[in-house]
């Protein structure tokens, strides 16, 4: 990108700057130390064209919407679609997420995601549920509460975020959708959903996440099947190079796994979506979603020898870091989390949901949702930062650090391509432990610093500003009590002849390992619980073999 003898006079010019740079420190008693990110790549005080003097602008870089996509996947960005604010919401029973839902659509919220849907393979009467049951999202039981849930929502009008991938209550969301009277085939929507190494021969048979890619495939053409989550496992403390990797690597599984039923890849890769981290490091951070969308790209031209460009298109949605939240100065983590989403929107996303201050502590409080809200609205209303598409591409530190994440990323890829995909996945979760143990001991020892915690605390006889005082929403234990009563109401008025036919079609359907999602349709809309759909999955295949990855239950 620049003449041999330009770069001859920059690099003469840097050698005069860093003289001059020693100078002053030396002045000043100031040690020259090494800077590097978070993810422990070399940061340099200052970039020049020397550090992207191989990139090739048209194969490496090239324009919003063109091969290899890393300045975006639309040669518009947001000034013909804003992204999608989809606040996470999951509280109680289905009436308080309903009421929550629908105050936040009034307030500008555009996109519908629920979390804590089937996130528990037991019914609410189970005494496991105390003291949980409503705290980390909302309970689903049955089909009654997804129609509670989306009473006064018309789907025809939304894009439906399902966190998690339980299969029951997919199925009750596309039977409520049947019920509201929306075509499958205009139905807009994602599920999070990542095809594990399971299942009885090439086609899987069994795996449910693979039944679910290939009905979305053959019936929602609108519905992203498959949403590789890293977000969580970032949260755990790995590296941005182990974000993007670990993100391809699940990606390329799950796409190879639901080609294995004979399906084309133009027909699976433009439905695959991502679910990402926002981080602290601002800079690595819009580097990393860069890198990302440029190795996916890569992966499924060169890999998969997608034709079609969709394919190719690295879509995701961002959720900003809970991790770094605290419940020290907890207003803190209004900036915190205001610095996560800049740092979403300048690498892209085309989704997001920012965290609230208070969640580190509670369920966020109606205020606390609204300001995360309002934090989304003020950069893509006042900042100005969503008028320019990849504001930082071209800056020579972006360009660089998108480059090394990129090689960083494709070194972890290799490896994890290089094991069996069961010792691949088992390596994935064993670096998430690791490094969540490995960043909590940095805190500790005060290697990273955390404003609040390890760095400027404050005692609380001190006087000035308190950061900490702020209204927490309470746990309401009545909520387990409604929700079993809506249960054992929903089990008493149902059609029993049809629960039992269903019971009876979905063991065969498990047992035969066809497609789930047809049977397990029929089966909520006769309002099984989910605890009842666990049960007879367990009759044919054993407690054993249900799953239980980063929070949720898969393979039901």
């Amino acid at each position: 990108m620049f003449k041999v003898e330009v770069l001859k006079e920059i690099e003469q010019l840097n050698k005069e700057y860093e003289a001059n740079v020693k100078e002053v420190l030396k002045k000043f008693s100031i040690e020259e130390k090494e800077t590097k990110t978070l993810s422990g790549l070399p940061l340099k005080p200052i970039y020049t064209p020397l550090d992207i003097k191989d990139n090739n602008y048209l194969e490496d870089i090239s324009s919003p919407g063109l091969y290899p996509f890393t300045r975006g996947v639309t040669p518009t960005g947001y000034r013909t679609k804003e992204w999608t604010i989809r606040q996470v919401v999951g509280l109680g029973t289905a009436e308080e997420t309903n009421e929550r839902l629908k105050y936040l659509f009034k307030q500008g919220q555009t996109g519908f995601s629920v979390c804590g849907m089937g996130y528990q393979h037991y019914e609410s009467s189970d005494e496991r549920s105390y003291g949980i049951l409503g705290k980390g999202g909302v309970w689903i039981d049955t089909l009654a509460d997804i129609e509670t849930l989306f009473d006064g929502i018309d789907m025809s009008e939304i894009s439906i975020n399902q966190i998690g991938f339980s299969i029951p209550v997919f199925a009750m969301i596309l039977a409520e959708a049947e019920r509201q009277g929306v075509d499958f085939k205009n139905l807009s929507g994602t599920i999070q959903n990542c095809v594990f190494p399971f299942g009885e021969g090439p086609q899987m048979r069994g795996n449910g996440s693979v039944d679910i890619s290939e009905y979305c495939t053959k019936n929602l053409p609108r519905w992203n099947h498959a949403s590789i989550s890293v977000r969580n496992i970032r949260d755990e403390g790995i590296s941005a190079p182990e974000e993007i990797a670990f993100g391809v690597y699940m990606g390329g599984f799950t796409l190879q796994s639901v080609m294995a039923r004979n399906i084309d890849v133009d027909e699976v890769a433009p439905r695959i979506s991502f679910f990402l981290s926002s981080e602290n490091d601002f800079l690595e951070e819009v580097a990393k979603f860069r890198a990302m969308r440029r190795l996916w790209a890569r992966t499924i031209k060169e890999r998969f020898n997608a034709r079609d460009p969709r394919s190719r298109l690295m879509r995701f949605h961002t959720q900003t870091t809970a991790i770094n939240l605290t419940a020290q100065q907890p207003l803190n983590n209004v900036i915190r989390s205001t610095i996560h989403a800049l740092a979403a929107v300048l690498g892209g996303a085309q989704s997001m949901s920012v965290n609230s201050f208070d969640e580190v502590l509670a369920i966020p409080t109606r205020a606390s949702a609204t300001l995360s809200l309002r934090t989304q609205q003020i950069i893509g209303n006042e900042s100005g930062v969503a008028n320019v598409i990849d504001p930082l591409g071209g800056s020579y530190c972006i360009e660089s650090l998108t480059n090394q994440l990129e090689q960083k990323a494709v070194e972890i890829l290799k490896e994890l391509e290089d094991m069996q995909p069961r010792k691949a996945y088992q390596y994935i979760v064993d670096q998430g432990r690791e490094s969540g143990y490995l960043r909590q001991k940095a805190i500790d020892n005060n290697e990273r610093a955390m404003v609040g915690v390890n760095r400027f605390v404050t005692r609380e006889d001190e006087e000035g500003i308190d950061l900490g005082n702020t209204d927490i929403l309470g746990y309401d234990p009545t909520w387990r009590d409604k929700q079993i009563a809506r249960l054992n109401g929903v089990k008493k008025e149902r059609d029993h002849g049809k629960a039992e036919k269903a019971k009876r079609l979905l063991e065969d359907a498990y047992r035969d390992r066809i497609n789930i999602i047809g049977p397990m349709i029929e089966a909520v809309k006769a309002y099984l619980s989910i605890g009842e759909i666990v049960e007879i999955r367990e009759k044919v295949y054993g407690p054993a073999n249900l799953g239980h990855v980063w929070g949720c239950y898969f393979g039901m």
